[in-house]
């Protein structure tokens, strides 16, 4: 008996015909229509991808940025030989114009590097760092709260005009910063 109700809930078998011997008033009662199956689950779709988006896009480290050099292989700029994957964005501005953070954040290193100068690194959460190169000067320190736009510090010049290195980083990988500043 559970064997047949299981092949009538998956519609296997057809529902005995009626007998002559019912009595004319003992009618079955009526049932509801079925809910249409569930569509079948999407094998391309992943699951709560929405959730693992950066979310809204962060705004430009700099007030009226202009990109001279993109994320991605490049002609070796110092040497003018090979190519070099290029991890950041060059953004040109004038010396002292202002250096914003993307987003909230914690000040995480402000200080000298070897390769990038003057250098402020933010922590956005969820290992999501943005690399700020190549400052003038310097006006935040280590632990210090950020929010958007707040100052960083300025531009500096590397030798090859005012300009802004801006990188950002999942954990130690540096990542294309375009779809986090809606290019």
């Amino acid at each position: 008996s559970v064997a047949l109700a299981v092949v009538l809930a998956c519609g296997g078998a057809e529902e005995p015909a009626a007998s002559d011997d019912a009595a004319p008033d003992a009618a079955a009662p009526e049932q509801a229509p079925a809910e249409p199956p569930p569509p079948p689950r999407d094998p391309f779709a992943a699951e709560d991808i929405e959730a693992a988006r950066p979310g809204l896009r962060f705004g430009w480290p700099v007030e009226s940025p202009h990109i001279t050099s993109y994320f991605g292989w490049r002609t070796n700029p110092m040497t003018g030989i090979g190519t070099k994957l290029h991890r950041g964005l060059d953004l040109r501005g004038g010396i002292g114009d202002l250096i914003l953070s993307i987003g909230p954040g914690v000040v995480v290193f402000a200080g000298q590097d070897i390769l990038l100068g003057n250098l402020v690194i933010v922590d956005h959460g969820d290992h999501y760092y943005s690399v700020n190169g190549n400052l003038a000067g310097v006006d935040v320190k280590v632990g210090d709260e950020v929010s958007a736009g707040e100052r960083l510090g300025t531009i500096g010049d590397d030798g090859q005009g005012a300009m802004l290195y801006f990188e950002i980083r999942h954990g130690t990988e540096t990542i294309p910063p375009g779809p986090w500043l809606g290019l």
